[in-house]
């Protein structure tokens, strides 16, 4: 609610190094972040799912013929999908570059989970932590 400035704060190397090595010092597992010698950096996210619609993934069940004998249109399946609901606080970590966009990192996620829902009725947001707040 509070108005915000959202300019893009342009680091030197540095800078970006510098960073990079306070973030791995508070980091207490193997998700460390690294520096490219072009400059990019490349590093683990954790994205903590919290979706209020249910996804769909691809049914594995083949519906059988109605004439078993025969074979027909039916005898190859039928495109069907289940729809559930993540539980709440699911988590997946990723490995992003420093210019994956967002809709890379959605588009993963949904390979990783095999959801065939469109892409587009997703968004990220960032969310901080300090104090366990």
């Amino acid at each position: 609610d509070e108005p915000s400035e959202w300019e893009k704060a342009e680091l030197d190397q540095a800078q970006v190094e510098q960073r990079i090595k306070e973030y791995n010092s508070q980091i207490n597992s193997n998700l460390f972040m690294s520096l490219n010698k072009d400059g990019s950096y490349t590093g683990f996210i954790k994205v903590q799912l919290k979706l209020v619609r249910p996804v769909s993934v691809p049914a594995t069940k083949r519906v059988p013929s109605l004439q078993a004998g025969r074979p027909g249109p039916r005898a190859q399946g039928v495109k069907r999908r289940t729809s559930f609901y993540l539980p709440k606080g699911t988590v997946k970590h990723l490995h992003i570059l420093s210019h994956t966009r967002a809709s890379e990192v959605i588009d993963a996620l949904l390979r990783k989970f095999t959801v065939v829902d469109n892409p587009r009725k997703f968004a990220l947001f960032e969310r901080s932590e300090k104090d366990e707040q």
